[in-house]
């Protein structure tokens, strides 16, 4: 049988032939070049390659240098690929670092010991809330030592938690021998409480055993600030008794300054006062008290050197915050220098603010800054502050006046109209009320035709 592949070679033109011997050379000397190939990766390129890919496993890129890198970069113009994340080898987590912060004071387990040191440290500086906060942690200790009772005691008092004062030092101040300072404390703590008669009763019982004046001055103190008016005459003839005695404490001096300015003599209340303040020099409620007779006696200078003064030795004392602001709004009113009521107005606002911050319901300051944005324009936040001030004092004229105000400048009338029908519901003679109250309505009357 014929050979096919040889009959088709000859039937092929010589230089057919000659194309296909060539094809075929190459296609041998290309398959023993493969065949090399292979042979070398076998015997040696594997290992050449296991160990670069070992290489390349054991760089670590970390993750957050990446991330940086596109957060601080600007992509709105560029974009790319990340590559993917490689392998990264089990490893042991290290152990978290914790870090040394100073220890929280008002943690459960803190030190009963520095909680005394604090209250007590709080308590010199006048702070006496924060010393409330530190005594609060550990009362169950200051109740059981009568002499740290005592401390309690008074701190509760100047804290503005006179009930609570009462109960911690009632037992005490109940015994026939007590401390002039407690029984003192005991008294005001009971007319802070509302019981003004039942703090007189008391104060009579003590002096039964104690013939020190200074009893007898804090009755009268006492007597002085009675809830009944009528009643508050009966200290001056008490004041005179006692006010002769040289064995008297400071207080019995300030106590008496305060009685002569309650009746407006703020001369002789300042001679009073000035006794106490030499005494006492760095007792911040004299050098205050003192002040607001500066003030009452049209010295602002003196007053604003006073004011401050207290301020720097007690910060906390939100009632001489308010008194400089209101120094400050006195000045501004009687003022017809522009430049100056706006600087002393500002001066005021600020006051007021910091009375706020040691007292945010002080209903007085409330209002005196309601009144002040409202001057500015700033009506929405007058409402806020002017209703904290209306929800101490519900049937407050004044407030209810500048809420009307302050309501109808943002065009609520409804709102602003109720305010004024509630003040003449209490005064119906307001005249003021009364204008505003029918210009409204007959405004409103003239939008409806």
């Amino acid at each position: 049988m014929a050979n096919p592949l040889g009959i088709f070679f000859s039937r092929l033109a010589p230089e057919d032939k000659q194309f296909i011997k060539k094809v075929g050379i190459f296609l041998t000397v290309l398959l023993i070049l493969s065949g090399g190939a292979f042979y070398y990766y076998i015997r040696y390129g594997k290992g050449v390659v296991e160990k670069l890919e070992e290489k390349i496993t054991q760089t670590e890129i970390p993750a957050d240098t990446t991330k940086d890198t596109i957060k601080n970069t600007d992509t709105s113009t560029m974009t790319f690929d990340m590559p993917a994340s490689p392998e990264v080898p089990d490893y042991e987590e290290p152990p978290p670092v914790v870090e040394q912060t100073e220890k929280d004071p008002f943690d459960e387990d803190f030190d009963g010991q520095a909680h005394l040191e604090l209250m007590r440290q709080n308590a010199s500086k006048y702070n006496y809330k924060m010393a409330y906060r530190h005594g609060a942690r550990i009362i169950s200790a200051l109740l059981a030592d009568p002499k740290l009772s005592i401390e309690w005691g008074h701190i509760l008092l100047e804290a503005g938690k006179p009930q609570e004062a009462v109960l911690v030092l009632q037992q005490i101040a109940s015994k026939d021998t007590v401390k002039t300072e407690v029984a003192i404390d005991m008294a005001f703590a009971m007319l802070r409480s509302g019981n003004a008669d039942g703090a007189i009763e008391f104060l009579d019982e003590k002096m039964k055993n104690s013939k020190d004046m200074n009893l007898l001055a804090a009755k009268a103190a006492i007597i002085g600030e009675h809830p009944d008016m009528a009643k508050r005459a009966a200290a001056g003839p008490i004041f005179s008794k006692y006010m002769k005695n040289k064995k008297l404490s400071p207080d019995a001096d300030y106590w008496y300054g305060r009685f002569l300015m309650q009746r407006g003599d703020y001369r002789d209340s300042k001679i009073y006062l000035e006794r106490a303040a030499k005494a006492k020099p760095n007792e911040p409620r004299y050098i205050a008290r003192l002040g607001m007779a500066e003030f009452y006696l049209k010295r602002d200078s003196d007053a604003e050197v006073l004011y401050k003064k207290a301020l720097q030795i007690n910060p906390y004392d939100y009632n001489t915050w308010f008194n400089l602001g209101e120094l400050y709004l006195s000045v501004a009113n009687e003022s017809s220098f522009s430049p100056e009521i706006r600087q002393k107005t500002r001066k005021a606002f600020e006051a007021y603010l910091k009375t706020l911050e040691h007292d945010s319901l002080h209903a007085s300051a409330n209002y005196r800054i309601g009144l002040i944005l409202n001057g500015n324009g700033q009506h929405k936040e007058a409402i806020k502050h002017l209703n904290i001030a209306l929800n101490k004092t519900p049937r407050d004229i004044p407030i209810m006046q500048q809420l009307s105000s302050a309501y109808i400048k943002i065009g609520d009338t409804a709102q602003s109209v109720s305010y004024l029908d509630t003040i003449l519901q209490i005064d119906p003679f307001n005249k003021i009320a009364a204008s505003e109250f029918n210009r409204i309505v007959k405004l409103r009357m003239e939008n409806n035709k």
